[in-house]
């Protein structure tokens, strides 16, 4: 493995840094969390970011939280696999336009994990609060840490490895079918 900076990584990737707040913003929306400022994308670190206002609801906090995860999965296949069903049956890209979706779909898986910051969010709004029940603490738990876990793997390319496990999994089960 070799170190790229973040910043580097971002700057080639920034579709998906800018769908990774866009899905921030969009579950503040749906769970009715005002929004007051939103930053889809920039050089510096965090590279974005949505601030919104705070919420002491858990499953508010939760959803605002893995939101990317979820959208940027789910937009990162649809792009991704039309491209990746055409190198996989054929093993050759024939048409440049799949060459752009490749790219445009693995920048967005590659930014589908919540961040350190999110798992951070969801420590103080969920386990550190006193109002939510336990039983909601042990779900969230095991969650955070994979968070956490997965925010450190960026390091060894754990996000990059993830795209490119949905980017090659995901076409091959619509061929199967």
């Amino acid at each position: 493995m070799f170190f790229i900076p973040g910043i580097l990584i971002s700057l080639i990737t920034f579709p998906g840094v800018i769908i990774h707040e866009l899905a921030h913003q969009f579950f503040c929306r749906i769970m009715r969390v005002p929004v007051y400022e939103v930053k889809y994308f920039q050089l510096s670190n965090p590279c974005g970011y949505v601030l919104h206002e705070p919420t002491q609801n858990p499953f508010k906090t939760f959803m605002i939280s893995i939101g990317p995860f979820l959208i940027n999965t789910l937009v990162g296949i649809i792009i991704i696999t039309p491209a990746a069903i055409e190198l996989i049956a054929f093993e050759v890209y024939s048409n440049p336009l799949n060459l752009v979706l490749g790219w445009l779909g693995f920048s967005i898986l590659m930014h589908a994990f919540p961040s350190g910051g999110d798992a951070k969010i969801l420590v103080n709004n969920i386990l550190k609060n006193k109002n939510v029940q336990l039983f909601v603490k042990i779900l969230v738990t095991p969650i955070i840490g994979l968070i956490y876990f997965v925010s450190l793997g960026s390091i060894v390319w754990l996000d990059a490895i993830y795209a490119i496990i949905i980017a090659m999994t995901i076409p091959k089960l619509f061929l199967l079918f």
